[in-house]
């Protein structure tokens, strides 16, 4: 079953009445599925887009990284795909794609473990043309305008795709960087970890991730936004076949560790 939880200081919704005595009914103008670090975990993909698809949604839209980490890079990619979902590049696709001389000290990480460096050569190896023209079609960002509430869509910060946004930020930090835009909500990715933060009368929104939670907690994760006068944000955790990508993972010839770290939520 699947869970959620909002902080109630991060749920602003105004109630109009109805007509009749006694009836209030919440006008929603919007409401949207944000997605992101899908990291090739086809499984917890499928089982987010179900819970999606339970919870009325329509509108979905997806922040990057969908391969790396996990064995099912281009079904991960096709499902997206033909579930037209839009969305933007992440740091490890852009890896993958190897458009710059040193992709792995310019988007990953100069001091990669001996793991991420297998792992990566692996999807590297493993994704197809087919994939690669996806990937590459996706934009670095994007602005989505909702009522009176304007979106920025970014996977790292809006200064760098590969910067972290990260929860233990002091507000003095989220204002300055909410400041540096224009819109009023910021949905980015890249730290694994779901974040509701309103500062100064803007919002950062961090979904966590569907395919690779690193809060301790192995769920899949996602974002409920609901758009009307005001904001309310909700992350939902799903449960997913784990042990069906660990089986994955162990037959691609990955390392064991990448579906230890998948059960513990963590690396």
């Amino acid at each position: 079953m699947a869970s959620e939880f909002l902080l109630e200081r991060h749920f602003f919704t105004n109630l109009h009445a109805s007509g009749g005595a006694g009836h209030e009914r919440v006008w929603i103008m919007s409401r949207l599925a944000i997605i992101s670090d899908i990291h090739g975990n086809l499984p917890a993909l499928e089982a987010v887009l179900a819970d999606i698809q339970a919870q009325g949604l329509e509108e979905v839209y997806h922040l990057g990284d969908l391969v790396g980490y996990n064995p099912f890079p281009n079904e991960t990619v096709a499902l997206v795909a033909d579930q037209g979902i839009p969305g933007i590049t992440g740091n490890y696709d852009q890896a993958v794609l190897a458009l710059v001389p040193d992709p792995i000290g310019e988007l990953l990480n100069a001091k990669i473990t001996p793991m991420g460096k297998e792992i990566y050569a692996w999807t590297v190896r493993a994704v197809t043309a087919q994939t690669r023209e996806f990937l590459l079609r996706q934009p670095r960002e994007r602005s989505l305008a909702k009522g009176k509430w304007r979106l920025r869509l970014t996977h790292g910060s809006p200064r760098h795709i590969r910067d972290y946004v990260r929860p233990s930020w002091p507000e003095a930090m989220v204002a300055d960087l909410l400041g540096e835009i224009d819109e009023d909500i910021l949905l980015t990715g890249h730290t694994h970890i779901p974040v509701i933060r309103p500062v100064n009368g803007k919002w950062l929104l961090n979904p966590g991730s569907v395919g690779f939670p690193k809060d301790g907690n192995p769920l899949a994760s996602y974002l409920i936004l609901e758009l009307a006068d005001d904001v309310r944000a909700t992350i939902r955790r799903v449960p997913y076949d784990i042990e069906r990508t660990i089986a994955a993972i162990r037959a691609q010839g990955l390392p064991a560790k990448a579906g230890e770290d998948l059960r513990v939520g963590r690396r």
